[in-house]
């Protein structure tokens, strides 16, 4: 729903919040970097004081690739430009989208739906969580937002992490079931079974 009322934004907005790149990511991805259900993060675009909004390379200094969930990539490869050099998420004038022509349209978005506080880069945050809630491992998820150790992502995600000693306890025991090879020999006569 904030997408859709996000407007012309509405793809870079599902990027954002099921892709988990950074503003300044999104903005910097030109169509040479936009492969087959796939992105390729290499630069971000930032707006620097006295010099208007300038590309550099990642935060990480790497490139990372990030796969595009299929409902967004419909979206997204319709959107695409032909030239391999233009911007996916450009401003209505021209070059790189800044910030402000973005937040107009999607402050306006979660009034429109009644979402309230929420800023683009939570966006990465509902990404993470969407991907933890889905099973993916610590370093799925750093790997998926670029961050440069997996302590980082810990810090930030591992409140999310299921902590439930019994269900790990479970999946434990659902494991030792499925497995085709027994974990049980039988010990010497009078001696407990062992695993």
């Amino acid at each position: 729903m904030l997408a859709k009322a996000a407007g012309r934004f509405e793809t870079l907005t599902l990027v954002l919040g099921y892709c988990g790149l950074r503003f300044g990511e999104a903005v910097a991805l030109r169509r040479r970097h936009v492969g087959d259900r796939v992105l390729t993060v290499r630069a971000s675009a930032t707006a620097v004081a006295g010099k208007g909004i300038v590309e550099s390379t990642t935060k990480t200094k790497r490139d990372r690739h990030v796969p595009v969930p299929e409902p967004v990539w419909l979206r997204l490869e319709a959107d695409l430009p032909a030239d391999p050099n233009a911007l996916v998420f450009s401003s209505r004038k021209g070059g790189f989208l800044p910030l402000g022509e973005y937040r107009w349209a999607f402050d306006n978005a979660c009034a429109e739906v009644g979402i309230e506080g929420l800023v683009p880069h939570g966006l990465r945050h509902t990404t993470a969580s969407l991907a933890i809630s889905a099973g993916a491992n610590v370093k799925v998820v750093q790997r998926l937002l670029g961050h440069a150790t997996a302590a980082m992502t810990l810090d930030r995600y591992g409140h999310l992490l299921n902590e439930d000693l019994s269900g790990v306890a479970a999946a434990l025991g659902k494991a030792i079931d499925s497995t085709a090879v027994s974990l049980r020999h039988s010990g010497r006569e009078g001696e407990p079974e062992t695993v």
